[in-house]
């Protein structure tokens, strides 16, 4: 499982309508003056009306969480990468999912973890949907479940995870021909989009 980075010019430019202190930030960020950037993306933070704010808090957890520019600090990012959260940033999920499915500066916690990567996959984190698919292959944190898991590593190819297609194989090789067929009738979109869907060998 992979933790979600985001580095320098690809941190977080997400709307052209964003307060000047945003993007204030990223440029600081970018130009290596990362303390400087971390007043702004505060200031963003702590602004109530600022739709920009799970980002900032996320880029400031970030930058602790990995240290760039700055002395590491997991304290400060668990605490950043938690305010994202309950914004419904969905690269703040993943990566507090991340932190609790691998006792990364918590108490390792596997239910917890992995009802994160459930809501960060239910606002499209296609690297969540792997995860959480995962989950539930092995039923860790979860009960085992091949027919979700199938499901969510089909929703995960779908939105470019390429590793998925090793497990849909193998699943789709362990579930009766009429069950495989109802879990591709779900996904009738994918067919016309031409992704190929795993079939069943069983006769």
């Amino acid at each position: 499982m992979f933790k979600y980075l985001l580095f320098a010019v690809v941190l977080l430019y997400n709307n052209v309508t964003t307060a000047n202190d945003y993007f204030k930030a990223l440029e600081l960020f970018n130009k290596k003056k990362i303390e400087e950037s971390i007043l702004y993306f505060k200031n963003v933070a702590n602004d109530l009306n600022n739709e920009k704010r799970s980002d900032a808090m996320f880029n400031i957890a970030l930058i602790y969480d990995n240290g760039f520019g700055v002395q590491t600090d997991k304290t400060r990012a668990l605490y950043y990468y938690e305010a994202a959260s309950k914004l419904s940033n969905k690269y703040a999920l993943f990566n507090l999912g991340w932190m609790y499915f691998n006792g990364d500066n918590v108490n390792k916690d596997v239910i917890r973890a992995f009802n994160l990567y459930k809501l960060a996959s239910d606002f499209g984190h296609p690297r969540a949907m792997y995860n959480l698919a995962n989950m539930y292959f092995s039923g860790t944190g979860t009960v085992k479940d091949m027919k979700m898991s199938y499901k969510m590593f089909l929703k995960s190819k779908m939105n470019g995870i390429s590793e998925s297609e090793f497990y849909l194989k193998k699943i789709s090789e362990t579930l009766k021909p009429e069950e495989l067929n109802l879990l591709n009738a779900e996904f009738d979109s994918l067919i016309e989009k031409k992704i190929a869907l795993p079939s069943s060998n069983q006769q």
